[in-house]
């Protein structure tokens, strides 16, 4: 498993993004044993799923280059396999999940993510990857179930606004 990923993480390439977030898929639907033991199923049934064109990649800020290189040396520390799986589920999340110019009025420590509630993929929700706030028009809600990431559609219809 180790193997795999860190020739995926050696492969990784800004301009390609595209590639590298459907490898990461792949891995995961290769590999899905080991995450059923360590992801929530809700969210890993979602991510077995995704495909790059139906996201806008690596809108976050977050530095891939730092991050790819920072999760590579871990695995070759010999991270087990639980934190492979958490690492490559984040992962996904932060190339996927769209990046707001909108600081979290909560806590103020990160900019606000665009996601959907899985059992209702029509309805922006703004989330915090800090605080975790959750909020729905402006106001703040206690989400039940899996968020993710809101789809490349969403995202340019809710920018258009």
């Amino acid at each position: 498993m180790n193997k795999s990923i860190i020739k995926i993480y050696d492969s990784f390439d800004k301009s390609e993004l595209n590639i590298f977030f459907d490898n990461l898929i792949k891995f995961v639907n290769k590999y899905d044993s080991e995450f059923q033991k360590h992801t929530s199923l809700e969210y890993l049934n979602s991510i077995k799923k995704f495909k790059s064109q139906d996201f806008i990649l690596g809108h976050s800020d977050d530095s891939l280059e730092l991050g790819i290189s920072f999760y590579k040396k871990k695995i070759e520390e010999n991270q087990d396999e639980e934190a492979t799986c958490n690492q490559v589920s984040s992962l996904i999340w932060a190339l996927s999940a769209y990046m707001t110019d909108e600081l979290c009025p909560i806590c103020s420590e990160s900019n606000l993510r665009l996601t959907v509630m899985k059992q209702e993929e029509n309805q922006i929700v703004k989330f915090c990857d800090e605080c975790l706030s959750t909020i729905i028009n402006d106001n703040y809600v206690k989400i039940e179930g899996e968020l993710i990431p809101a789809s490349k559609k969403m995202v340019e219809s809710y920018l258009e606004i």
